[in-house]
């Protein structure tokens, strides 16, 4: 892609930095990468992976929502298809991890002792 043609995907107005609503998460990040992003761009796992240069078994460990979206792999994406697409992959990892480890801060919240609110807070 020639520098040219990269220049209709950057961002120029704040509001286009906003990350929309996230799919439901019972849906894998990697998951919706594969079956609603690779399919809008035409793209298999294969190509995708030469093209943003990772490694195909890594990718497609992602993509069957076995590992994690990192944030590069987010970045990567986002400079192949458009910025915003980064951010709403960083926003939905992190709230695909908040739901999956909901159960284990509760948890945590019945084995350790809260402090009180110091008072300068209050």
């Amino acid at each position: 892609m020639s520098q040219r043609e990269t220049e209709n995907f950057k961002i120029t107005d704040p509001q286009e930095m906003k990350v929309g609503p996230l799919p439901p998460l019972h849906i894998h990040p990697g998951v919706f990468i594969r079956d609603t992003l690779l399919p809008q761009y035409g793209l298999k796992i294969a190509p995708l992976a030469r093209l943003i240069g990772v490694a195909r078994p890594n990718l497609h460990h992602v993509l069957q929502g076995e590992r994690d979206v990192s944030r590069e792999l987010a970045y990567r994406l986002g400079a192949l298809m458009n910025d915003h697409v980064a951010d709403f992959l960083i926003s939905y990892q992190v709230e695909w991890d908040k739901q999956q480890e909901a159960a284990r801060r509760e948890e945590l919240k019945t084995q350790i002792a809260r402090l009180p609110v110091p008072a300068d807070a209050q």
